[in-house]
């Protein structure tokens, strides 16, 4: 069995403006009528490969105590690309699982496809003291009642080395720690839904999704946190069926 950890960036806790770490939502309660056709578009997903590694040359430390306390704590964090060949041709994979995800989920009849970076710009929000963007996209087509764009749209991966046990060393009086490496995966999104004929933002936000695990990652870890990034979004709107 995997042992798998899932970090949800987002508490889902109310419909107005909500936020947890980089994590923001605005969820317009006003917003009840439920779309007969919903358009879903999003720009190219983009697979984040920077060589961040604060690790030191040696994977283990010495803890003057001898003891490991409170749970294990995250010692560094290296990137690693870990994509799963299926994974190789990503538009085709984003799309076919958020498809996936909203077949089930979703009580709306939809359409989805990739739209070019050029057709989406950008509007400034203010809630709470806090400034994001939301994409807007530049032209809307009439045949559908709500448009839900996803941008900005950032892949990446890595090792969080994490501490585990420890073993004194009686004749140094020091004790060296075990070290744990889980692989984590992470998604991110902008996104605003739309109501095509007053082109009225209706919900808007910036979402983070992480999973880790300490097994090697596969594609089923990458299709959890996505489901869960599409699952956040259309949470306490008409479009959701849970």
């Amino acid at each position: 069995m995997r042992n798998v950890k899932l970090f949800v960036a987002l508490a889902l806790c109310g419909l107005a403006l909500v936020g947890c770490s980089a994590s923001k939502q605005h969820k317009d309660p006003s917003w009840t009528a439920k779309p007969s056709n919903l358009q879903v578009v999003f720009t190219a997903p983009v697979v984040l490969d920077s060589a961040k590694d604060n690790c030191p040359m040696f994977p283990w430390y010495y803890s003057a105590s001898g003891v490991a306390g409170g749970g294990a704590k995250t010692i560094c964090e290296k990137d690693a690309l870990m994509l799963p060949d299926e994974m190789k041709k990503m538009s085709e994979w984003f799309l076919s699982n958020v498809d996936n995800t909203l077949k089930f989920n979703s009580s709306s009849h939809y359409k989805i496809s990739e739209v070019s970076k050029d057709l989406v710009s950008y509007s400034e929000k203010d809630a709470d003291g806090e400034k994001f963007r939301v994409p807007v996209l530049k032209s809307m087509s009439d045949s559908a009642d709500v448009y839900m764009v996803l941008d900005s749209i950032r892949l990446k991966s890595n090792i969080r080395v994490m501490e585990g046990a420890s073993t004194n060393l009686v004749s140094v009086g020091m004790s060296v720690g075990s070290t744990i490496n889980n692989n984590c995966v992470h998604i991110s999104a902008s996104y605003a839904f739309y109501e095509v004929k007053t082109a009225k933002p209706l919900d808007y936000g910036y979402l983070e999704e992480s999973q880790c695990s300490d097994q090697n990652v596969i594609e089923h870890d990458w299709q959890n946190v996505l489901r869960d990034l599409i699952l956040h979004m259309i949470d306490k709107t008409p479009i959701a069926q849970f």
